[in-house]
């Protein structure tokens, strides 16, 4: 029997960092992103639910949003990631997904460089801006350096 699945293998696709997530992954895994102007709140370990307010409260819970990303050269992507609400740190870099055509890459894999022809320079300090407005004094984009939380 063999335990080589399509889901087992997209797993270690995942695991070894050979990305990007495809349309194909989309339409065939348990996978999903936020689309513009879409938010999710956690609400459990497993699940999420659509949040239906306009802006994303500071309450100490977790949501999955959709975005913008724009690197420091100036390069902008539609993204979703999520924003953490239990600290000001707000966004976690390994949390950030770019959409470029009809993939997903995350921001931390090495084939983002090549496909964009770019180095991490090229990146870093990123500016994030969710969708819908964080409820928040601080008004958006917001910065994330290279060395900012990685974990």
């Amino acid at each position: 029997m063999s335990y080589q699945t399509p889901f087992l293998k997209f797993l270690l696709k995942k695991l070894t960092g050979q990305m990007p997530i495809t349309k194909k992954d989309l339409e065939e895994k348990p996978i999903s992103f936020c689309e513009k102007d879409g938010a999710w709140v956690i609400v459990g370990p497993c699940s999420k639910s659509i949040w239906q307010a306009y802006k994303i409260p500071l309450d100490g819970r977790k949501y999955i949003c959709a975005g913008t990303i724009t690197f420091k050269n100036g390069q902008n992507f539609r993204a979703s990631f999520y924003v953490d609400t239990t600290s000001f740190d707000f966004v976690n870099k390994a949390t950030i997904y770019l959409n470029i055509g009809d993939d997903w890459y995350n921001l931390e894999e090495p084939d983002l460089l090549t496909k964009l022809n770019i180095t991490q320079d090229d990146i870093y300090p990123l500016k994030w801006q969710t969708d819908r407005p964080l409820d928040y004094h601080v008004k958006a984009p917001y910065t994330l350096a290279n060395e900012h939380n990685n974990g």
